[in-house]
């Protein structure tokens, strides 16, 4: 089974200051961008592994992690008749 890591940049989320002590984000759809990332690996014949994503913040912007794995063709088993 194949499989990929990756690192994505979440465009437009970024924290701000509220206080000295205090960064936030403005509200964003956790669900929305999954289903984004979903569609961005299906072309490719992959889909994420929803239990390996980590959220990450570098320099204030999210970004989102984890793991691709390869659409296996489901195998058949039967049995087979004389």
């Amino acid at each position: 089974m194949q499989a990929k890591i990756f690192s994505y940049k979440v465009e437009g989320i970024l924290l701000e200051p509220v206080s000295e002590s205090l960064k936030t984000s403005k509200d964003f759809d956790r669900k929305a961008i999954i289903e984004e990332l979903k569609a961005l690996f299906k072309a490719d014949n992959y889909q994420i592994d929803e239990r390996s994503l980590d959220y990450k913040i570098v320099d204030g912007q999210l970004y989102i992690e984890g793991l691709a794995v390869e659409n296996q063709a489901p195998k058949s088993i039967g049995f087979m008749g004389r």
